[in-house]
């Protein structure tokens, strides 16, 4: 099944609320919040196609303390 990586930067303060949305109504495998240029990173596994994980990529940029959503697809 393919996995997606998505490294999102956050409003400071709603990491913790990103990380619970992720997991509770995104259904992400795991979630960690982060040091360095993005605050915040998820694994997803889903039988998706890459129209599907850009899909996900805006459904994720709309929530409020989103400030950018990038994804990797892995290929193996």
């Amino acid at each position: 099944m393919p996995l997606g990586i998505y490294v999102m930067k956050v409003k400071p303060g709603r990491e913790k609320e990103i990380k619970r949305i992720l997991l509770e109504e995104f259904g992400f495998d795991e979630v960690h919040i982060v040091t360095g240029t993005f605050d915040v990173i998820g694994k997803i596994f889903l039988p998706l196609s890459r129209r599907g994980f850009e899909e996900l990529k805006d459904n994720i940029q709309k929530l409020d303390g989103i400030t950018e959503v990038k994804y990797l697809e892995a290929l193996d």
